[in-house]
């Protein structure tokens, strides 16, 4: 195999590499636009329920008595947990700034989206550059030395 067709043979790799770099980037863009399409379906049906507990939550149809119930159970574990938080933060000085400070208000999946993302992006503009390089190296070599 002659030094052309190696290069050549780079340059089709590297082509290869930079599609397939643009196209994992838009898959990972699609995939993080559809888990916030998701986030926005999941917080419909979420008040869906809260309309319907709201509304009938008293007395349920009996395909939803069930999942009432434990709803009522559950806000009343929320309501001792609740006392229970305001006795510590009482004894202990702690304030509401204090607790925020420790909460974040990005999901991980939000943050680790963003990092493939940007990773795919930086990967695709590198083979980019690469393709580049071996593009002019390809050029290079196929100049006529006699020019």
């Amino acid at each position: 195999m002659d030094f052309d067709a190696i290069m050549t043979r780079i340059s089709a790799m590297a082509q290869s590499g930079v599609a397939k770099a643009k196209d994992l980037a838009e898959i990972a863009k699609l995939k993080m636009n559809n888990t916030k399409e998701k986030d926005g379906i999941r917080k419909a049906y979420a008040e869906i329920g809260k309309i319907y507990f709201a509304q009938h939550g008293a007395d349920p149809d009996p395909a939803f008595a069930s999942l009432c119930a434990q709803i009522n159970e559950r806000m009343e574990r929320i309501a001792v947990n609740d006392e229970r938080i305001t006795e510590i933060k009482l004894d202990k000085g702690i304030t509401d700034e204090d607790i925020e400070a420790i909460e974040s208000d990005t999901p991980l999946r939000d943050a680790v989206g963003h990092v493939a993302v940007n990773t795919a992006e930086k990967v695709a503009d590198a083979v980019e550059s690469v393709e580049g390089v071996v593009k002019d190296a390809v050029d290079v070599s196929l100049e006529d030395p006699m020019e």
